[in-house]
């Protein structure tokens, strides 16, 4: 959380995320320069592109199983 606190106490696991994202946010001009910050600071909350890749891996061992591949080339 951008307040620093974890859920069970201490620093939170973003934290370091929001710092550099706040930082460069006070520092850069324009907005967007700071896009790749926000971006590691989000996917650290919310892990959209880590369940992506997952749900993509899983989907290609499904297409794999069922195609009777192998795996041999």
């Amino acid at each position: 959380m951008s307040s620093g606190f974890g859920a069970r106490g201490g620093v939170g696991r973003c934290y370091d995320f929001w710092l550099s994202f706040e930082s460069c946010a006070k520092t850069s001009s324009p907005a967007s320069l700071c896009f790749p910050q926000r971006d590691d600071y989000l996917e650290c909350l919310h892990h959209k592109k880590e369940y992506a890749r997952i749900k993509e891996i899983k989907k290609m061992k499904e297409a794999k199983a069922a195609g009777g591949d192998s795996g041999h080339h």
